[in-house]
């Protein structure tokens, strides 16, 4: 794709290759999906420009909660080709639309010839399943080798496990202050500044 691409120069007759990822609300339907789709078709088209595909990749789990505190979104990715108009318009067009959570948009290529770049046929992924609820009497998720009972920070190994008495420790007087080694310049403005 990108290979053939990066052998043309920009002229009057390319167009740039631009992919945009954007996350859409968990909760829509398969029909407004295929609505928010078809929008950006037409503003693309619009712009002078063509959409090559679209993938949804379905609904999967966010790596940080977006939107209204949403851990799960819709993730849809288009590849087209236009110029810079056409994806500050859609990038209007998407900031506008309360169904639409987050999107980026990259330049993949400064010069296509369009008549290289076939239409392809939209894709539709599954996405992620829905996690299964948490099994009781496991801790952090309970994986082996992990912060579960089985070993790793849990209490039966590892870094966590119970130590057993440990007996009378003692007075233990004044430890002073814990923050690691400090060097000696800033040892004398503190003994100045306590004086």
């Amino acid at each position: 794709m990108a290979e053939a691409a990066a052998k043309v120069a920009p002229g009057a007759n390319t167009l740039r290759e631009y992919e945009t990822i954007y996350l859409l609300k968990q909760d829509l339907t398969t029909e407004q999906l295929d609505k928010i789709k078809e929008r950006v078709r037409g503003i693309v088209e619009r712009e002078a420009g063509r959409v090559i595909k679209f993938t949804t990749w379905g609904k999967k789990k966010t790596a940080f909660l977006v939107g209204n505190k949403q851990a799960r979104a819709i993730f849809v990715h288009v590849n087209y080709l236009g110029m810079g108009r056409a994806v500050a318009e859609l990038e209007r067009n998407l900031r506008n639309l309360e169904e639409v959570l987050k999107f980026q948009t990259i330049k993949l290529s400064d010069a296509v010839l369009p008549e290289t770049r076939p239409t392809e046929e939209d894709v539709v992924l599954e996405g992620d399943r829905e996690e299964a609820p948490r099994e009781e009497g496991r801790e952090f998720g309970g994986r082996e080798g992990g912060y579960g009972r089985e070993g790793g920070y849990g209490r039966e190994g590892g870094y966590g496990r119970d130590r057993g008495d440990r007996g009378d420790r003692g007075d233990r007087g004044d430890r002073g202050e814990r923050g690691g080694e400090r060097d000696e310049e800033s040892s004398d403005e503190t003994d100045e500044q306590n004086d």
